[in-house]
């Protein structure tokens, strides 16, 4: 029995020696993951050098997470997913509305982008991008299921002349993303874009959406060729 006390069991491979899983630790660790992958990119991003971020030992985020690739699972699944689905549940509301569903899509990728730093950089990169391992983990997960079904929705709208048939289908949604994450991902880091607001972003957005860029004769004139 002695000798039991003497030779206390080993600690865990990872588990900083005396902690305790720790909630508020674990959220912050996910915070500082992503404000690193919406900077660098997540290929750019090592464990390490979130826990220098962190002021943590790298022992402490293997605790949490043991891997890049568990940290980015945890990331989708708590962080991302649930806001695209505030984003794109738009599309359930307005199905026979084409013309508000996109305008709401546009006023909540606003809202998500405000309160989100991270988001807009973080999508530009990673899902529109050309650092894509964040839509390759997507496209595992989910492949184009989704992405078939949003396009046949589109053209369906086209084809009920309720959504201009000029239009590429697959070009829309890109489009509307990038009148709105574009600005969000500049505007904190370029000085001439300082006087944005998201309110501005969404004004500029819906005009272009909804009026398109030539003054109103020339629309109509369009419309008689």
């Amino acid at each position: 029995m002695s000798a039991q006390k003497d030779h206390p069991q080993p600690r865990k491979p990872g588990r900083p020696r005396g902690s305790k899983p720790n909630t508020a630790n674990r959220e912050q660790l996910i915070d500082i993951a992503l404000r690193l992958f919406s900077r660098q990119g997540i290929a750019q991003t090592s464990l390490n050098a979130i826990a220098r971020e962190a002021s943590v030992t790298p022992a402490m985020l293997h605790y949490y997470f043991n891997s890049r690739e568990q940290l980015l699972d945890v990331m989708i699944e708590e962080r991302f997913l649930p806001l695209r689905e505030q984003i794109t549940r738009v599309f359930g509301d307005y199905p026979d509305n084409p013309v508000q569903a996109l305008s709401e899509m546009v006023k909540t990728l606003a809202v998500v982008a405000a309160q989100h730093e991270w988001f807009a950089p973080l999508w530009m990169q990673e899902v529109i991008g050309e650092m894509p391992v964040l839509r390759q983990h997507l496209h595992a997960r989910f492949g184009d299921e989704k992405y078939h079904a949003t396009l046949a929705r589109v053209k369906s709208w086209q084809a009920a002349g309720k959504v201009n048939p000029n239009l590429t289908a697959e070009l829309l949604f890109t489009t509307l993303l990038s009148l709105v994450l574009v600005p969000f991902s500049r505007m904190r880091n370029d000085e001439r874009l300082g006087m944005l607001t998201p309110e501005i972003i969404v004004s500029n957005a819906l005009a272009v959406l909804l009026q398109g860029i030539g003054p109103a004769s020339v629309s109509a004139l369009a419309d008689n060729c």
